[in-house]
């Protein structure tokens, strides 16, 4: 089936899905999937989708974009990458791990400020960000900007707002951006930069107020999967590959706070 063909008519990657996995429970087959910590619950949800369409099980390992990437240069046995950003594929088809033509980009993330202490004042809907320069902030969380895309975003935009040398002292940083998350719901830090999709995977959690950081702030947070080239054979994975690009898989991703091209 020709892929332009695919891609003008989305609704046809979930028939091709379908089509490959007639098979269904007699050949179900589990995919090793490593995926970036923003992304873990909505892969998830994924996950639950595509094996009641398939028949094939998702086993997921979670981390940082950039811990993942390491593992994966050292042999880790992963059928299926989903980064949260571009970076780490892109070095991967450069090492030749991977091929090209499995490279996706298949979510476009969005960073928000979430605070337990009250902005000081509230102007044209943006109070919480007034928390940054609060007398009351002790403790910024972000994630590491050195392997997490979503830390590296938020120091963009504290780099922009002129903040980054008035807040440094204040940063604590998270291996992730769950844990960046875990430092604010845990009111170990007053406030934290974290993924729009952490809010609405974490409904019970308490806080106070939230800043949709502007796009502008921060360069595009690109998610881009790929398929290894040691399960380049794999067919339940080359189908996991082609159920992501589907409209149902589309439709989960952006109920779960995130964009898709």
């Amino acid at each position: 089936m020709n892929n332009e063909r695919l891609k003008k008519y989305p609704r046809l990657w979930v028939f091709f899905v379908l089509l490959l996995s007639l098979s269904g429970d007699l050949f179900a087959a589990e995919i090793n999937v490593a995926v970036a910590s923003n992304f873990k619950t909505t892969l998830q949800k994924l996950a639950a989708d595509f094996k009641g369409k398939t028949g094939h099980e998702l086993i997921i390992s979670s981390a940082s974009s950039g811990k993942l990437y390491a593992q994966i240069k050292h042999g880790a046995p992963y059928d299926v990458f989903l980064s949260a950003d571009e970076k780490r594929v892109d070095l991967l088809l450069a090492e030749n791990i991977a091929g090209a033509e499995s490279a996706y980009i298949y979510a476009l993330g969005k960073l928000v400020l979430i605070s337990n202490i009250a902005p000081p004042t509230v102007v044209n809907g943006q109070g919480c960000k007034q928390v940054l320069t609060s007398s009351q902030l002790r403790w910024l969380a972000i994630s590491n900007p050195d392997i997490a895309p979503y830390g590296l975003a938020a120091k963009q935009v504290i780099d922009k707002l002129g903040l980054w040398q008035r807040l440094r002292s204040r940063i604590v940083m998270g291996e992730n951006i769950a844990q960046a998350f875990q430092f604010v719901s845990t009111k170990n830090a007053e406030a934290g930069f974290v993924a729009e999709s952490m809010l609405r995977m974490a409904e019970q959690t308490e806080y106070v107020c939230t800043w949709h950081v502007p796009a502008e702030l921060y360069s595009p947070i690109k998610q881009k999967m790929l398929l290894l080239k040691k399960a380049k054979g794999n067919l339940a994975a080359n189908v996991f590959l082609l159920y992501m690009k589907s409209v149902e898989a589309k439709e989960i991703i952006k109920s779960a706070g995130y964009d898709v091209l």
